[in-house]
């Protein structure tokens, strides 16, 4: 079931406070209470895609939807880039971001895209300047058949198809306890780094190109 409403203080927030079944979900024109990881406030004028749905839980969560956001993108001739873990590029610029929030064997995966609205952000962009629209069932429709089919892969296999859109492997990056290179993202989605006293770290925080 979709559920689609004009407003709303958060879509995660409001799928939370239901029980639901996988896949059902929630679009909203606006959000008042937007947010993303670590509770960062999400820009959310009307003119942009929120969305979120129920999913059974996965480790690699995040990295199936940003993969399955891909594929459904990429045919609009965009070149799409994925920064590990959530993070949806176009130009080395924000499209949109990914956040899932685990209960038990299910999880609250919230996704949002600047479509039209106008982020203030200036590392941020919109389909619009990319001369590209969507509908924004119809793309929902096809993120829901994406996610189902890669659900069923193993989890190698869908580390291959992020890294077809990875934008992190080769380059330095910083974390809150050190700089490194990456090299890979594990089977179990950390990402792999080895860090300036030639250290392998597994990492699960976000970080941030040197």
């Amino acid at each position: 079931m979709i559920n689609i409403v004009d407003n709303i203080d958060s879509t995660n927030t409001w799928l939370t406070q239901f029980n639901n079944d996988f896949f059902d979900s929630i679009i909203s024109f606006k959000q008042s209470k937007g947010y993303g990881r670590l509770g960062r406030h999400w820009e959310s004028d009307i003119g942009g895609l929120y969305y979120s749905v129920v999913l059974p839980y996965r480790k690699i969560l995040p990295i199936i939807v940003g993969v399955s956001v891909s594929e459904i993108l990429v045919k609009y001739k965009l070149d799409i880039r994925l920064k590990w873990p959530n993070d949806i590029l176009v130009d080395g610029k924000k499209l949109g971001g990914i956040l899932c929030q685990s209960n038990g064997k299910s999880s609250i995966v919230g996704l949002g895209i600047n479509l039209h609205n106008n982020p203030k952000l200036s590392e941020s962009i919109n389909l619009s300047e990319l001369n590209c629209n969507i509908n924004k069932l119809i793309f929902v429709d096809n993120l829901s058949k994406k996610i189902s089919v890669l659900l069923k892969c193993k989890d190698q296999e869908i580390i291959d198809k992020f890294l077809a859109y990875d934008c992190l492997i080769g380059r330095f990056v910083s974390w809150s306890e050190g700089k490194g290179l990456v090299e890979k993202i594990s089977n179990e989605g950390y990402l792999v780094v080895r860090d300036t006293n030639d250290k392998v770290v597994f990492l699960t925080d976000e970080v941030h190109l040197e």
